[in-house]
């Protein structure tokens, strides 16, 4: 869905883009590091880590892969242990 007219897509873009890139890239982090924690508030609590960090993956790339692609990356996570998701 997009209902963001091509005047207003373009100003916002503009707007955006007149940031230097420190700025840009602070914004971008924050946005990010907003979506992971909502993402991380709607799994269940008794996740391990691993399955954490996989349930955020496919959250956020699931549809950028093949099936295969996905089987594997998640089998890599599921075998390197981390002490954060």
């Amino acid at each position: 869905m997009k209902d963001t007219s091509p005047e207003i897509e373009k100003y916002y873009h503009d707007e955006i883009m007149k940031l230097d890139l420190k700025t840009r890239l602070e914004m971008t982090g924050s946005m990010f590091d907003s979506a992971r924690r909502i993402v991380l508030s709607t799994l269940p609590k008794d996740l391990s880590p691993e399955e954490t960090r996989v349930q955020l993956f496919l959250r956020f790339y699931k549809n950028d892969f093949s099936e295969k692609e996905l089987e594997k990356i998640i089998a890599w996570i599921r075998n390197n242990k981390s002490e954060n998701p």
